[in-house]
Formats: C-alpha cells, sequence, structure tokens
C-alpha cells in the first residue's frame, strides 16, 4: 500500500505562462496592498477597505498559485484555508466604493454584518481545519490532479462541514450578485453628486467608482461561466488571471497619477512648500476657506490663504491636491455653489436674479457661475431649480 508520503510526492510540479502571470499577480498584489496602507491617511476608509481587498485578493492568488503549480503538495496543511476571504471580496469592494461616494462613517456594528457570512463560513469549517493531512490530500488532488490515486483516511472521519463547503462557490456568486446591485443603486442614487474632474486629474471619483462597478459585473460574468464549466476548483485558474489583471491595471492607475510622473515635480513646484506651517492640515484649510467673506470675495487666491495661515501656498496647493479631486478653484468653487444653492431655495432671495446669486456668492460672470454648477451638481442652475420647483 502506498504511503502517504509517497502519494504527496507524486504530486508534478507545473510552470507555464498561466503560473508565471499569477505569481506576478500576487507579488504585485501584496506590495500594492501595503503601499497604499502605509500611504493612506487614517480618515480616507474608502481606500482602506481597497487596500485590504487587494490584500485579500494576493492572498487567494497566492493560494490559486501553488494549487496549480502543485506547490501546495509543501504546505498541504494550509489547502483550502483562503476559502472564507472569498466571502471577503464582494464586501470590501462595496465598502470602499460606499466611503468613496458617500464619506459619512458606519456604525461598528453594521460593518461587522458585511463580514459575518465570511466568519460564519469559517467557523463551519473548523472541522476540515482539524482533519489529517490524508483528508487534505484527498480534497487538493480531487481538483487538480484527479488521476493520482486516494489516500486512506482514518476510520470513522465525518466529513459534516462538507455540506456548507459545496456552497461556498454559490454564496460567493450571491454575494457578488447582492453586493453588485447594492453599489449600482448606490452610484445611481448619488450619479448628480460627481462633477467632471479636475484638469490633469485622470483617477477621478467618478471614474474609479466606475471601475469597481465594471469590475462587480465583469467578476459576476466570469464566476459564471467557469462555475457552470467546472465542478471543481480545476477552472480557478481563470478567476485568478483576471484578479490578477484587476491587480496590475490598478497599480499601473495609482503609478501613472503619481506626482512622480508629472512635470510640476521635476521642477520642484512642491520643494519650496517645506518652510512654513508643516504641521498643517486639510482640516485647516477647511475651516478658513468655510468663511464666507473668504471665499464669496471676487479674488480670493493661494497667496492670500498662505498669508492668513502662516504657511507658503505651495503647501495649501498640495494639501488641496492630494485631499480632494480637484485644484484650488474647484476648492474654493464648491464652497460657492454650496452656498448658491442654499440661496437658491431661500425665501429670502426668491426675488434675485441666478446671475446675481452667483456673483453674491463670489463669481464675476454668469458663464463661470454656470460652469462651476454644472460641474459640481450635473446641471445648470436654472435646471436645478426647476427640479426643485417641479420635482419629479
Amino acid at each position: 500500500m502506498t504511503s502517504l508520503d509517497e502519494l504527496i510526492a507524486q504530486i508534478p510540479l507545473r510552470h507555464n505562462l498561466i503560473s508565471y502571470m499569477m505569481f506576478t499577480g500576487a507579488l504585485v498584489g501584496f506590495i500594492f496592498a501595503i503601499l497604499i496602507w502605509v500611504r493612506t491617511p487614517g480618515r480616507n476608509r474608502a481606500l482602506q477597505y481597497y487596500s485590504l481587498l487587494i490584500l485579500c485578493l494576493a492572498l487567494l492568488i497566492l493560494d490559486t498559485f501553488l494549487c496549480y503549480t502543485g506547490w501546495m503538495k509543501y504546505t498541504l496543511h494550509w489547502n483550502d484555508s483562503t476559502e472564507p476571504l472569498t466571502l471577503l471580496l464582494a464586501p470590501l469592494l462595496y465598502l470602499s466604493l460606499r466611503f468613496l461616494i458617500l464619506r459619512t462613517p458606519l456604525p461598528s456594528w453594521v460593518i461587522a454584518l458585511h463580514f459575518l457570512p465570511a466568519a460564519l463560513y469559517a467557523l463551519s469549517q473548523t472541522g476540515y481545519y482539524l482533519e489529517p493531512l490524508a483528508v487534505k490530500y484527498n480534497a487538493y488532488k480531487g481538483a487538480y490532479f484527479s488521476e493520482l490515486p486516494f489516500a486512506n483516511v482514518p476510520e470513522g472521519t465525518e466529513y459534516a462541514y462538507q455540506r456548507v463547503k459545496e456552497l461556498q462557490r454559490w454564496l460567493l456568486l450571491l454575494g457578488f450578485t447582492f453586493y453588485g446591485l447594492l453599489s449600482i443603486r448606490l452610484w445611481y442614487i448619488h450619479r448628480t453628486t460627481f462633477g467632471n474632474p479636475a484638469k490633469d486629474v485622470r483617477i477621478s471619483k467618478h471614474r474609479f467608482v466606475l471601475f469597481v462597478l465594471l469590475a462587480f459585473i465583469t467578476t459576476l460574468s466570469i464566476l459564471f461561466f467557469v462555475y457552470l464549466n467546472y465542478e471543481d476548483d480545476g477552472g480557478d485558474h481563470y478567476i485568478t488571471l483576471f484578479v490578477s489583471a484587476i491587480i496590475l491595471v490598478s497599480a499601473i492607475a495609482f503609478l501613472s497619477e503619481s506626482r512622480f510622473f508629472q512635470h510640476a515635480w521635476l521642477i520642484d513646484k512642491y520643494e519650496t512648500s517645506a518652510k512654513g506651517n508643516i504641521k498643517l492640515r486639510l482640516e485647516d484649510v477647511r475651516e478658513f476657506v468655510a468663511q464666507e467673506s473668504f471665499f464669496c470675495s471676487h479674488n480670493p487666491s493661494l497667496k492670500k490663504l498662505g498669508e492668513a495661515l502662516g504657511t507658503h501656498p505651495n503647501t495649501i496647493s498640495r494639501l488641496i491636491n492630494q485631499g480632494t479631486d480637484g485644484n484650488f478653484n474647484d476648492f474654493v468653487n464648491g464652497y460657492r455653489i454650496r452656498l448658491a444653492i442654499e440661496r437658491l431655495g431661500s425665501d429670502t432671495y426668491q426675488n434675485w436674479t441666478i446671475e446675481g446669486i452667483g456673483q453674491s456668492v463670489g463669481f464675476r460672470s454668469k458663464s463661470s457661475f454656470y460652469q462651476a454648477f454644472k460641474k459640481l451638481t450635473g446641471m445648470s442652475p436654472a435646471a436645478y431649480l426647476k427640479s426643485q420647483r417641479n420635482p419629479a
């Protein structure tokens, strides 16, 4: 009778273009996740959840790489240990999108509910995690090397966990469908809040949200295709290749947005910002700019703001560029438009013309007011006023 060690030794090792692509995806994923987590401010929940998503994807890619190449025989005790992570993918992707669109916090218990299915699944598989190596060998070889003989398992071995385990792929499909629909609904409700991206901003919030929605739909389609054509894990490498592509595209997109690749970095635009108040925060800038006496004036400038806050204008410019999707003018116009919206709906200003309200909040001309208003709200002031008077 062949011993378990001999059976494990028979597992072949294979390396080809698919395995190299999976390894590259896992490696880039780990580096990318750590980089985002380290560089992301603590208040940016959207990118924090996105980095956790990339980390989970990297771990799943690594697991599939080990299974596909046969290297799993050296780490057989960990076979299928990453399955609960698959149920975290859709919630993490949704939470990243949700905090990007709505920056309001969520109670801890609500966030915990999103992670509950993955936790319950992991708990249901405790029996499998404690099984002897022979059981894990049989599970692994059955999915990837069906031609190899089965190993003998101890008498009395129970497979109570198997019922839930067989539902894993359908739970994953259900999760992606549910959170995909939830994300599309969220985007549809708040789509009018997206303005056009500022000049030279390639990864705007609007484009990132569309990328997430496209990833949801495409992933769901690939999952359906693989699950309908493969009864076991033998088709997981196709899913993994697509996931690797998502990670690589994300990494390239983030790097292409980096100021290292912009001309402003080469001419030392921001190097002069080291002088002055180096502890200045974006919240400090918001607090000052939010004063009507500043943003409603017809000539607010970075120079005046820098003098008021005791720092170099480039420091403020950098804070605004890094903390928002726009530049200084977009930042100031945001306060102007919000006040204009308030005045358009106020009885105090009901006899004012739209142009007059625009001038009252700091715009020099009707065209600049209309352009800024449409950029922020997606409609002209007249159309907005009409929608408020005659809601659909």
